[in-house]
């Protein structure tokens, strides 16, 4: 059942041999649409493959850590010419101007960030699950501050089931366990090198998360910047610049881990330094031995994101701005975390302040002229969609179900066949698991076919009737006087902390369904009245594909025996 990545590369390889061309086609000049497009899959197919020992690809992103880290210690504020210099003072206007609503400071007291705070999906430090329920009602509470936590008693004793949910776990539990920092872990990102995310302890976490709120609503006000709706305005502009040459994408190598200290310190006002200070982790866990963070924040701090998108946007508004005023036009300018775009006039200036700030373009992922943009998952060539598909493993029928899925979605928006492919993938599949299933099922439920393919079976609506496979979510169960995890323990009973669970959203019918990282599956019998209804807002490669191109796609490769 499992397939190696050999078996899938070479198939890949049968399919476009006669297109593509071997390493990087970034690399080389005069392709054709459809040679760029097999050319990539060729060369990414496989390139992201988790390996079955993670010990090395753990080491490459540990080491870049500890150099990212080191960069943040070593940086200083560099000499800067005045043309830099005006530009960098535009920048420190414009956050200035971004944390200050009129008179007012945009964070007021701590108060304002318990009030739009939320408990986050991940793990926690000293947590029992990942739920709000056992987070913050049934776990020792952790935080690097012990101000902290008295701030959010006070809180709590404003609303009083929060209140009495709160005085009933610390009676049981004790009040907060004062903690130095986050404890780093490792998740597959490619074959060479894994991701680091730093576990935060769990009241630090719902702070960042109320303070990165606070920061995408002041986005959106100020710079326009819905963090929702952001990533298909930058595929947009990197379709435009990869058809005008107008319009470069920007990526920076370990963005999040680049924002030093001393940058925030030279850039933001005092208050909001000092309360970055206060809410992030001073040192990380790693491997038992606590390293000093010189990084104002990493990957996994709730308010990274917004943060970086922030810092980004205030430089290229400054570049933009400053330009502007030598020529009489405007320029474009977008940004999503470290997703940058801007005109091809700017783009120097961007990448020389960037190293100067202390950040790394990635030469690789930044894109200034020819006919090829990527940005936010979506890549272009001549304005036509590129994008490979990344396969990390075929352990399991499921994955074998969403790699199906995948290369039939890039056969439809490049029109090139991957028979060979699909057929060795069909051919690995249990027939038991060779469920058909609609276009708007998720990727891991069954083969996704147009109903040219399928026997109907209709219900007494006339709708379609189709049997599905679909993940079994993990629950915390609850029951008179005893709580219930996925484990099989127990975990305290707080009543009150129940009703805010319930509050909140998550308590339904005795249970509270919790995020996991196991892929249990049973089947379940669905119905729909359109089998071939298209979505209007399923976007594959920042383009909505048409019924036609997925129906051609199918009959081009799949062949069912």
């Amino acid at each position: 059942m499992s397939l190696s990545s050999v078996a899938l590369f070479k198939a890949v390889c049968s399919d476009i041999d006669h297109l593509s061309i071997e390493g990087n086609p970034l690399d080389r000049v005069g392709l054709s649409y459809r040679s760029f497009a097999a050319s990539s899959l060729r060369y990414s197919v496989i390139r992201k493959w988790i390996p079955k020992d993670s010990r090395e690809a753990d080491a490459s992103a540990l080491a870049n850590f500890i150099s990212a880290n080191n960069r943040c210690k070593e940086w200083s504020l560099p000499p800067m010419d005045d043309f830099d210099s005006l530009i960098f003072n535009e920048m420190k206007k414009e956050l200035d101007n971004f944390f200050h609503c009129g008179e007012e400071l945009l964070v007021q007291s701590y108060f304002d960030l318990f009030r739009r705070s939320k408990p986050g999906p991940g793990v926690a430090v000293g947590a029992l699950g990942t739920s709000f329920y056992t987070k913050y009602m049934a776990s020792k509470l952790t935080t690097t501050s012990e101000y902290l936590y008295e701030e959010y008693r006070r809180y709590s004793e404003w609303i009083p089931a929060l209140g009495e949910a709160e005085e009933l776990r610390r009676q049981k539990l004790g009040s907060a366990s004062i903690v130095n920092g986050s404890r780093c872990c490792f998740v597959p990102k490619t074959s060479a090198t894994s991701r680091m995310i730093c576990i935060e302890p769990s009241l630090n976490m719902f702070c960042q998360l109320g303070l990165g709120a606070i920061l995408e609503d002041r986005l959106k006000s100020y710079f326009g910047i819905d963090l929702a709706l952001q990533p298909q305005v930058n595929r947009l502009l990197a379709k435009e610049g990869s058809l005008t040459d107008r319009l470069c994408t920007v990526d920076l190598s370990s963005a999040s881990d680049s924002i030093s200290i001393r940058l925030c310190e030279h850039i933001f006002p005092k208050w909001f330094f000092e309360l970055l200070l206060v809410l992030r982790s001073r040192v990380t866990s790693i491997n038992g031995s606590e390293v000093p963070l010189f990084m104002i924040s990493t990957m996994g701090n709730g308010f990274t994101f917004p943060l970086q998108t922030i810092i980004f946007s205030a430089l290229l508004r400054a570049v933009s701005s400053f330009h502007s005023q030598q020529l009489g036009r405007g320029f474009t300018w977008s940004c999503f975390g470290d997703d940058l775009i801007c005109d091809s006039y700017c783009y120097r200036t961007v990448v020389r302040l960037l190293s100067k700030l202390g950040f790394t373009v990635n030469p690789a992922k930044s894109f200034s002229e020819g006919p090829f943009r990527e940005s936010c998952g979506a890549d272009w060539f001549l304005g036509q969609p590129v994008r490979p598909v990344f396969i990390r493993k075929l352990d399991l029928p499921f994955d074998i179900l969403v790699a199906i899925n995948q290369l039939n979605e890039w056969t439809s928006y490049t029109g090139i066949p991957l028979k060979n492919t699909l057929q060795l993938l069909l051919h690995s599949l249990p027939h038991k698991f060779r469920l058909m299933v609609p276009y708007d099922s998720s990727n891991d439920c069954g083969i996704r076919v147009p109903s040219f393919f399928i026997k109907p079976k209709y219900d007494s609506n006339l709708s379609f009737v189709y049997k599905t496979w679909d993940r079994r979510p993990s629950k915390v169960r609850v029951s008179e006087g005893k709580i219930h995890l996925p484990s099989g323990r127990e975990c305290l009973y707080n009543p009150p902390g129940l009703y805010c669970s319930f509050l909140f959203g998550e308590l339904v019918d005795y249970t509270i369904m919790v995020r996991h990282d196991l892929r249990l599956y049973r089947t379940r019998r669905r119905v729909t009245p359109n089998w071939d209804y298209m979505p209007t807002g399923r976007i594959t490669n920042g383009v909505v594909l048409s019924h036609e191109q997925w129906k051609t796609a199918l009959l081009t490769n799949m062949t069912f025996s």
